[in-house]
């Protein structure tokens, strides 16, 4: 079975994750309420430009300027979309170590500040890039769409045969929902989608979906939005909901069957 190729950066995967990750076939239907940053409760209603702090979900004009700050120095390549996901707070983290301050992922006024007067990346700090990051700056457009619209989602609840947002996502229906909204229609299980859709790669890109094998069945039974850095999206479990996952664990590299593109 190939490996993924790509260089790993370390993460603390949860224990629940890897082991909650057999997919069940027979889940229950009966979820808790979305942990979704799109809701509808008054606190969430409030932009991140009336906020002192930027945390992940929150968004506005205050979080697409923070992440036009990190994008001049390198550390944020994608869409500028204001909204505050993983990816974002991938970048924060990114930026926030290589100055010295406290690595939190939120944008305080301390990083405010040290973004504001921080200039671009010199020659003289280690170069880092990870083959990952550099596919992220040199995807396409439709690519960044992808993972935006994924990344949106983060938070919603798995269920079984659920495949839009008000009723939560199996794993194929989070997929197809994704393409669905980007304009490319894909066949609703992971065997057809790996038998008759977009083509093989042998390494994955930024937008491309990474697919897995004997997860609770033989054959493709499971699948992920790469979005760079040997991570990927996916809706995991009932416990998970649609979830960042690093595919550097061993369970993903032990079930990993390999990489296609729908563009």
């Amino acid at each position: 079975m190939t490996k993924l190729k790509h260089p790993i950066k370390t993460s603390v995967v949860s224990t629940a994750l890897v082991t909650s990750l057999a997919f069940t076939p027979a889940l229950s239907e009966n979820v808790s309420a979305k942990a979704n940053a799109n809701s509808s409760d008054t606190g969430s209603s409030i932009e991140a430009s009336e906020m002192t702090l930027l945390n992940q979900g929150d968004r506005g004009e205050a979080v697409e300027s923070a992440q036009s700050e990190l994008a001049s120095q390198g550390y944020y390549t994608y869409n500028l979309d204001g909204i505050f996901g993983p990816i974002t707070k991938d970048a924060v983290e990114d930026f926030q170590s290589d100055h010295g301050l406290t690595v939190d992922g939120i944008v305080g006024p301390e990083t405010k500040q040290a973004l504001s007067s921080s200039g671009s990346k010199t020659e003289a700090e280690p170069e880092t890039k990870t083959q990952s990051e550099t596919i992220t700056i040199t995807s396409n457009s439709s690519d960044s769409d992808v993972v935006s619209t994924a990344e949106n989602l983060v938070g919603e609840s798995y269920v079984s045969g659920g495949e839009t947002p008000s009723e939560g996502f199996d794993s194929s229906g989070f997929i197809n929902y994704v393409f669905e909204q980007n304009g490319t229609d894909l066949s609703r299980t992971h065997a057809d989608m790996w038998a008759s859709d977009g083509e093989h790669v042998d390494s994955p890109s930024v937008g491309d979906v990474v697919f897995f094998e004997g997860t609770y069945k033989s054959g493709p039974s499971h699948s992920g939005i790469y979005i760079g850095n040997n991570k990927m999206i996916h809706a995991g479990t009932e416990d998970t909901g649609v979830a960042t996952a690093d595919l550097d664990i061993d369970y993903w590299q032990n079930h990993y069957l390999g990489a296609k593109s729908f563009d």
